[in-house]
């Protein structure tokens, strides 16, 4: 759905918001009308620290996230899709699901991956790939969270 060349993520206070033009909108998986609003053929995301982030797809379609940490190694995570006036939308319905089955499969072995090799003795942190273009390949996102984190320990 993304065009990686436009993605830009930027933190504004304790969030993190990102924006990117679609790909292209002849080829979504969903119908949706780009006349309905200026924004409708858009894609915007924002993460607010510390756990909670919400997503607004094409066609005006919104979905959440909500990460509640059970330990230092178990986190659950509800979603929610809504439409606008809250009509049941099969297109939505098949949209999570897609959702679940491509992007989210995918972040969930990226992150189990990741909290695997933090637990490595051979773990060191290294440096971040840092683009001031704040692009799609930027880990300055990271860096900022980490930096939250810091705050938020160091009270």
């Amino acid at each position: 759905m993304v065009k990686p060349e436009t993605y830009d993520i930027q933190p504004q206070g304790y969030c993190l918001r990102h924006t990117t033009e679609c790909q292209n909108l002849d080829h979504m998986t969903y119908p949706f009308d780009l006349d309905s609003n200026e924004h409708a053929g858009e894609y915007s995301s924002w993460f607010l620290w510390p756990m909670f982030s919400f997503q607004v797809y094409p066609g005006n379609v919104l979905n959440t996230y909500h990460w509640r940490a059970v330990d230092a190694e178990h986190v659950v995570v509800w979603r929610g899709w809504y439409t606008i006036g809250g009509v049941e939308s099969d297109i939505v319905s098949q949209l999570a699901v897609q959702d679940r089955e491509t992007t989210v499969e995918e972040d969930i072995h990226l992150v189990e991956s990741v909290q695997r090799g933090l637990r490595s003795r051979g773990f060191r942190p290294g440096p971040l790939v840092l683009d001031p273009a704040c692009g799609v390949n930027s880990e300055h996102s990271v860096q900022v969270q980490q930096q939250w984190m810091r705050e938020a320990v160091d009270g």
